[in-house]
């Protein structure tokens, strides 16, 4: 394949080594007229998906895979956390100090059953590289005070008893614990994490990603940190860039602010099959119904 008619990286061929990554894949997308990159770090393992096209929106991702063992939340926690101040932007909220600032149109944290991304998209360079810079620092070296985690995960704090004039008790709070408070007050929700703990009894989907109520009050500072070690490595991770920018300065980039300081290891995050029943199973649960 002739890869010098990507105009937007001129003499990228698969086999290639630039940057400490490997360019397992070159192809041409012929339906959206783009060029398709698949790249992986030599040291780190680290994997890299590029999408070239001449489309000023430019788009980048890093997401992880994310594999809960219980229903505390840790995930859905940990990615509130780490948006909550780095080691080189030790602000309290960097993401919104950069919403004040940037040009970006489009910036968001999801996480999902078994993954994590945190996607930005601009159509200005310097926005781009500013964001990024951002990004990178929070996923791979946040602060992860403890403070923050009790802001953002769980905490006990003293209100008055409504059904007690004069007197107090203590209540959970906290970001992540009042959002699923919410969230699982829905029917729907109820019958789906049902569903999904009988369907799949073995396996990380049984689990609620974004955290049981009940379950949140259980996680502790020290498990969150220890999730992050793991599934927060480069040997984790998954990286997206679109648009016309030249692919070499992405990489070029990561590889100085982030690669090069990490070794490979195993995160011990395959997620295996869910095995076969040998015989019908029949499971009865309750649940509210919509009003």
């Amino acid at each position: 394949m002739n890869i010098t008619l990507d105009q937007n990286n001129p003499g990228l061929k698969q086999g290639d080594n630039i940057s400490g990554y490997f360019i397992k894949k070159v192809a041409k997308l012929e339906e959206i007229n783009s060029y398709f990159y698949e790249l992986e770090h030599t040291l780190t393992g680290a994997r890299h998906i590029h999408i070239s096209k001449n489309d000023e929106e430019n788009t980048f991702g890093v997401a992880f895979k994310t594999v809960p063992v219980d229903s505390t939340g840790v995930a859905h926690i940990l990615e509130h956390t780490v948006l909550a101040g780095s080691n080189r932007f030790p602000v309290r909220d960097p993401f919104f100090s950069m919403l004040k600032r940037s040009l970006s149109t489009f910036m968001n944290a999801f996480t999902a059953s078994d993954w994590t991304m945190y996607p930005f998209s601009t159509q200005n360079r310097k926005d781009f590289c500013n964001l990024m810079d951002v990004y990178l620092d929070a996923a791979f070296f946040p602060k992860i005070d403890e403070l923050s985690f009790k802001q953002e995960g769980h905490r006990l704090e003293i209100e008055n008893d409504l059904k007690d004039v004069g007197s107090t008790r203590l209540v959970y709070k906290g970001v992540v614990y009042n959002e699923m408070k919410g969230a699982m007050s829905s029917p729907d929700q109820v019958l789906i994490r049902f569903l999904l703990k009988a369907l799949y009894p073995d396996t990380t989907y049984s689990h609620n990603s974004g955290g049981d109520p009940a379950a949140i009050p259980s996680l502790t500072y020290d498990q969150l940190k220890a999730f992050h070690t793991r599934h927060y490595h480069p040997s984790n991770s998954f990286f997206y860039t679109y648009g016309n920018m030249p692919l070499k300065e992405h990489i070029n980039f990561i590889q100085e602010k982030i690669l090069k300081k990490f070794q490979r290891i195993d995160p011990k995050t395959k997620v295996l099959s869910q095995p076969r029943w040998n015989k019908p199973r029949k499971i009865i649960n309750q649940y509210q119904l919509g009003v």
